[in-house]
């Protein structure tokens, strides 16, 4: 008992958990039109992470993106995309992870997310590499407008496609390494 606390206790010392990187964390929403494609991109991430620090590895993870921080490179374009979206009424898109599940694979999240005022289960594939001393998260995926209640867009009365991708790419200083 006493070694087992010892250990606890010098763990402890020299483990720190890793630090959220802002500046190298992003989420980019690409969206297609039969006229044209473009991205919107926001680094503006609210990250809580819950590490298991015997394993380095993530527990839980919660991403909040404000809809307001989305950059497509054209304001009036982001100004349409907040109307779209109901920004004033739901101005935050968040995610939970429920469960995280390391694989020689990859990584499989699967958690809530809440987009539009609608919550749905979802589960995504995530890619852990390790560049320049920082544990990096990246992964996509593929979201249906009309699932999470948001009236698709349209230029010249076509409207956008369904299906939007969300590439998403998290990371953290390793202060193990």
């Amino acid at each position: 008992m006493l070694l087992h606390v010892i250990l606890s206790f010098i763990v402890s010392i020299f483990f720190q958990s890793p630090t959220y990187e802002t500046s190298a964390s992003s989420v980019t929403y690409s969206m297609v039109h039969k006229l044209h494609s473009w991205q919107g991109v926001s680094k503006d991430l609210k990250v809580a992470t819950k590490w298991n620090e015997q394993k380095n590895e993530i527990e839980q993870i919660s991403i909040v993106v404000n809809v307001a921080t989305f950059n497509s490179g054209l304001s009036s374009r982001d100004s349409h995309m907040m109307e779209v979206l109901d920004g004033l009424t739901y101005p935050r898109i968040i995610f939970s992870s429920s469960n995280v599940q390391y694989t020689p694979d990859g990584i499989l999240v699967k958690g809530k997310l809440q987009f539009h005022g609608v919550e749905r289960m979802i589960e995504t594939k995530v890619k852990l590499e390790k560049v320049n001393r920082k544990l990096v998260f990246s992964g996509s995926l593929p979201v249906l407008l009309e699932d999470y209640k948001v009236e698709r867009p349209s230029l010249l009365f076509v409207k956008v496609d369904n299906k939007i991708q969300i590439d998403f790419q998290v990371a953290y200083k390793d202060n193990i390494n």
